[in-house]
C-alpha cells in the first residue's frame, strides 16, 4: 500500500535552523571572497529576522493566492538583487566591485538574505539551498582558501539535514529520520546536478553569461574566447583578458637569509607567445635527487657564488599547493613529501602530493644578479635553451609583427650592450604606458601587445611582462614571463615577509650568457590609474589577523556543532544509542524470514496482522508456485511461534535449531530466485522502501 503524503504541515523549527547556518556559511564566504572588506552584521540582521518571520508565518494556513503571490515576490527578489545592487549596497555603505564574478557573489547574497522571508513551506526551505551552492561554486572559480573548505562542508551538512527533515515531514513519519534515502538522493542527485552543469557549462558561459555581465550587469565578462590569432587552442595564460581584482587573504609568510635580496618568489615560466597569451611549450620532469628523507637537490648540481644564494623558509597560509614557490633556482629543498619534480625548461618545481595550510618547507636557491655592470659585460646571448636539445627561445613567425619589429628595433639599435637594450624596451613601455586594474578586456581578433602599446595603452602586470617580453624577442633577445608572487610587505615584528592574494604578479625574464634568466619589470616606474579608487583600505594589520582568527574559532564552532548533531540523527540509530528498547532475538529472525519471503514476492505483514496468520498465508503462496521452502516454513512455524512466546530459559533452548532453520529456508529462497532475479527483487523492494508499493 502507498504511502500518504501530508499537506499542510509546518516546516520543523530544526529546518530553519539548518537554513539559517546554510545561509550563515554563503555570508562568510562572500566576506572571505571580498577583496574590501565589509561588515556582515546588516546580512545577518537581516537573514536572522527573515527566518524568524518565516518560521512563525509557517504556523498559519496559507491560501493558493497568497502561496502565488510568495513565488511571484521570490522572482522579484532574484531580479533586484541582480539588478539593483547598487542600491541594495547604498544602505549598507558597501562599493560595488568592478568585477562580474564578485559582483553575482554579493548578487547570490542579497538574494539569499533577502527571500529568508518568504520560506514559509518545506519546499521554500530547501530551494535555499540552490543559490547557496551556485555561491560556492562562483566563489571557487575565483577563489582558494581554507576557509572555504570548511565553509562548504557545513553548507553540505545543512543540506543534508534539509532533505532529511524534508522526507520526514513529507511521508509524515515523526518517529525516524529515512537516512538511506537522504543518503541515496544526496549522492544520485549531486552526480547528476554534476553531470549536467559540466555540460551546460561552457554553453551557459558563452550566451547567459554574457548577456547578463554585458547588457544587464554592465560589467565586462572574461569568456574562454578562440582566437582568430595562429594559436588554434587558447593559450594557458591569456592576455588582456579584463579587470583584475585580488583579495587580501594571506597565502604564506616568506623568511629570507643570505646574500642574495630576491625581489620575487617563482612558480613557473610561460615560454611561447600565441599572439593573445602564452602556453608553457614543451616541458620536461625531471625527478629530483633525494639523499635523505624530505630532502631534495637537481641530479645536475650548480655550485653559484656565495653572493647569490638565498635560504627561504616559507610557511603556506592557506589554499593547496602542488607548485613550490622558490626565490629564483632551486639547488636544494626540504619540504614534507616524498617527490618533487623540476619541470625544465620553464624552472617549476612540482610535488605529486599538494602541500596544504599549515605546512612549511626550505629551500637553498638560486638568485640571478642585478647588477648592471655584470649584466652588460655578459655577451649577446644564444637563441637557444642551454641544454643538450637546443630548444629555440626566438620568436616563431607565425606572431611576428612588422610593427613591433620595427619599433623594437628603433628603441635598440643604438644600445651596446643586451642589457641597455632590454631597459631601452622597459623606459618605452614604463613612459607610454599605464598601469590600470581597470582596464576592459581587449578585442578577442587582436594581438594583444600591438592594442596594449598602440591602442589601449593601460594594462596590470600581464600586459606589461608581456610586452617586455615580446619586443625582446623581436629585438633577438631570449626573453619570457614568469608568474609568482612579488615580496613587498614584511612583518615588522618577525622581519618575515606576508604574502598575499593581492602581490599575485607576472614579471619578464631575460636570458643572458652565463648568468641565466634575469627579471626585469616594466611596471615598477609606469603611472598608476585610478589609485586611489583601487587602494587597498590600509588597517591595522593587528586587527586584520585578529578578525580572520575570530572569524575562524566561529567557523569551527558550527561545524563542529552541525557535525554533532549529524552523527547523532544519523550514526546513533544505527548504533542502538537512540532506541528506547533493544530489539529482541525473536524480532530479528523474524524480520530476516520477512525480508527472504518478500524476495519471493509474498507482501509484508499488513497492520494488526498476528505472526501466526502471516506466516501461514506465506506457506500457502509458496505451495503455489510449488516452492521447495513452503514445507521447512510449514515446519518452523510452530518452533518458531513457541520460540516468541516461550519463557526465558525455554527460549535460549529453542533459539540454536530456530536460527538454523532460517537460515535454511532463506539459503532455498536464493537458490530458486537465481542471481538476475534476485538483484531484480532487490531493485523493486529498493523502490519500493523509498516511493511506496
Amino acid at each position: 500500500m502507498a504511502q500518504e503524503r501530508t499537506a499542510g504541515t509546518a516546516p520543523p523549527i530544526a529546518a530553519y535552523g539548518a537554513v539559517w547556518l546554510l545561509t550563515l556559511a554563503s555570508v562568510l564566504v562572500v566576506q572571505l571572497a571580498r577583496v574590501t572588506e565589509f561588515s556582515a552584521a546588516p546580512f545577518l540582521v537581516l537573514l536572522t529576522l527573515g527566518t524568524l518571520l518565516s518560521a512563525w508565518a509557517s504556523r498559519f494556513p496559507l491560501s493558493e493566492n497568497i502561496r502565488f503571490a510568495l513565488g511571484v515576490a521570490d522572482g522579484a527578489l532574484a531580479f533586484l538583487a541582480l539588478m539593483g545592487q547598487s542600491y541594495l549596497n547604498s544602505f549598507v555603505g558597501l562599493g560595488t566591485d568592478p568585477t562580474i564574478e564578485t559582483y553575482l557573489s554579493l548578487s547570490f547574497l542579497w538574494y539569499l538574505c533577502l527571500r529568508s522571508a518568504l520560506m514559509v513551506s518545506m519546499s521554500s526551505l530547501v530551494f535555499q539551498s540552490v543559490p547557496a551552492l551556485a555561491l560556492f561554486g562562483l566563489v571557487a572559480t575565483y577563489m582558494l582558501a581554507t576557509q572555504v573548505l570548511w565553509l562548504f562542508v557545513l553548507m553540505l551538512l545543512s543540506m543534508l539535514f534539509l532533505m532529511l527533515a524534508s522526507h520526514r515531514l513529507e511521508w509524515g513519519r515523526p518517529e525516524r529520520l529515512e537516512t538511506g534515502y537522504a543518503l541515496r538522493t544526496v549522492f544520485a542527485t549531486g552526480g547528476l546536478t554534476g553531470i549536467v552543469a559540466f555540460l551546460l557549462t561552457p554553453l551557459m558561459a558563452h550566451t547567459a553569461g554574457q548577456l547578463i555581465s554585458t547588457m544587464v550587469v554592465g560589467m565586462p565578462f572574461r569568456p574562454n574566447l578562440r582566437s582568430t590569432l595562429p594559436s588554434e587552442t587558447m593559450p594557458e595564460l591569456q592576455v588582456g583578458a579584463g579587470a583584475a581584482s585580488l583579495s587580501k587573504m594571506e597565502v604564506m609568510r616568506v623568511r629570507l637569509e643570505g646574500a642574495a635580496k630576491p625581489s620575487y618568489l617563482r612558480m613557473e615560466s610561460y615560454n611561447a607567445y600565441t599572439g593573445r597569451g602564452w602556453n608553457r611549450g614543451r616541458v620536461f620532469y625531471e625527478a629530483m635527487f633525494s639523499p635523505r628523507a624530505g630532502v631534495f637537490s637537481l641530479a645536475r648540481p650548480y655550485e653559484p657564488p656565495p653572493s647569490q644564494r638565498v635560504t627561504a623558509t616559507i610557511s603556506l597560509s592557506n589554499g593547496w599547493h602542488r607548485s613550490l614557490y622558490v626565490p629564483g633556482y632551486p639547488l636544494e629543498i626540504a619540504a614534507p613529501v616524498r617527490d618533487l619534480y623540476y619541470v625544465r625548461p620553464i624552472g617549476a618545481v612540482v610535488s605529486p602530493n599538494a602541500l596544504s595550510a599549515g605546512e612549511r618547507y626550505t629551500v637553498t636557491a638560486y638568485w640571478p644578479t642585478e647588477d648592471p655592470r655584470l649584466l652588460r659585460k655578459t655577451p649577446p646571448s644564444p637563441p637557444h635553451y642551454p641544454l643538450a636539445l637546443r630548444l629555440p627561445i626566438q620568436l616563431p613567425q607565425s606572431v611576428f609583427r612588422p610593427k613591433l619589429a620595427e619599433l623594437a628595433r628603433r628603441l635598440t639599435q643604438h644600445q651596446p650592450t643586451q642589457y641597455d637594450k632590454v631597459m631601452a624596451l622597459v623606459r618605452y613601455i614604463e613612459q607610454n604606458t599605464a598601469y590600470n586594474l581597470n582596464v576592459e578586456a581587449y578585442p578577442p581578433e587582436i594581438d594583444v601587445v600591438e592594442y596594449f602599446l598602440f591602442e589601449a595603452k593601460q594594462g596590470y602586470c600581464v600586459e606589461f611582462a608581456t610586452a617586455l617580453a615580446v619586443l625582446c624577442l623581436h629585438a633577438d633577445i631570449p626573453a619570457r614571463v614568469v608568474s609568482g608572487f612579488i615580496l613587498q610587505e614584511r612583518d615588522p615584528d618577525t622581519g618575515e615577509y606576508i604574502v598575499r592574494e593581492e602581490h599575485r604578479h607576472l614579471w619578464t625574464e631575460v636570458f643572458f650568457d652565463g648568468i641565466g634568466w634575469v627579471a626585469f619589470d616594466a611596471t615598477r616606474n609606469a603611472p598608476v590609474v585610478n589609485a586611489g579608487s583601487d587602494a587597498m583600505p590600509q588597517t591595522d594589520e593587528l586587527t586584520h589577523q585578529a578578525r580572520r582568527q575570530w572569524l575562524q574559532r566561529v567557523l569551527d564552532i558550527l561545524i563542529a556543532a552541525m557535525v554533532l548533531a549529524m552523527l547523532s540523527l544519523l550514526v546513533g540509530p544505527r548504533l542502538g544509542i537512540a532506541r528506547r528498547m533493544p530489539a529482541h532475538r525473536a524480532q530479528r529472525l523474524y524480520q530476516q524470514l520477512v525480508f527472504a519471503l518478500r524476495l519471493m514476492g509474498i507482501a509484508p505483514p499488513a497492520v494488526g496482522q498476528t505472526p501466526r496468520a502471516y506466516l501461514h498465508h506465506a506457506v500457502a503462496h509458496l505451495r503455489q508456485r510449488g516452492s521447495a521452502a513452503a514445507p521447512m516454513l510449514d515446519a518452523l512455524t510452530p518452533m518458531l511461534l513457541e520460540y516468541f512466546y516461550a519463557a526465558p530459559p525455554h527460549s535460549a533452548a529453542l533459539e540454536p535449531e530456530v536460527a538454523r532453520q532460517t537460515k535454511q529456508i532463506q539459503h532455498q529462497i536464493l537458490q530458486e530466485l537465481g542471481f538476475a532475479r534476485l538483484i531484480l527483487r532487490l531493485i523493486d523492494l529498493g523502490r519500493q522502501k523509498v516511493y511506496g508499493s
